[in-house]
């Protein structure tokens, strides 16, 4: 077969490996990130007055520091993970709390459970940038005691 003949093959496997999907790598969510408590939907929970992430994200490490005030007083939680599929675990001031992440596209999954006071709780994280990179949108799914909850938090970087 003639070089010629084969351009058009050749053409097309180029055009695929410099296509969005190929090309696109995980977004990096480091940096700092305040609520937008005004812009965030907490369900049937009730709402922080306060919470700032610092993030810092080096694929696949990723850490957490979290500050809130609440209704119930200040927490502050670290939270230690990477990007792989395995297990990870973290103390929380609700207790231990064991989590898998992985990607989604350009959505960082966090699949976690633990026990409440009112029995296992399963929480899905759902975490993704804005295409300016300004806001990190935080959907939660809570299922306990068959029961779903839902929320959605907006952060923008500071």
């Amino acid at each position: 077969m003639s070089t010629l003949h084969r351009l058009p093959g050749l053409l097309a496997l180029s055009l695929a490996a410099l296509s969005p999907a190929a090309a696109q790598k995980a977004p990096n969510f480091s940096g700092t990130w305040v609520l937008a408590v005004d812009k965030s939907d907490f369900g049937q929970m009730p709402a922080p007055q306060s919470r700032t992430d610092v993030i810092d994200h080096k694929e696949p490490a990723l850490t957490i520091k979290r500050t809130a005030s609440t209704p119930n007083g200040p927490i502050d939680v670290n939270l230690v993970y990477a990007v792989d599929g395995k297990p990870y675990k973290n103390t929380t001031p609700q207790g231990e709390i064991t989590s898998t992440l992985k990607w989604e596209g350009q959505v960082l999954v966090i699949e976690s459970t633990v026990d409440t006071p009112n029995g296992p709780a399963v929480v899905t994280d759902r975490m993704s940038l804005s295409p300016d990179g300004k806001t990190l949108t935080h959907k939660r799914e809570i299922s306990i005691q068959g029961q779903q909850l839902s929320q959605t938090m907006i952060l923008v970087r500071q």
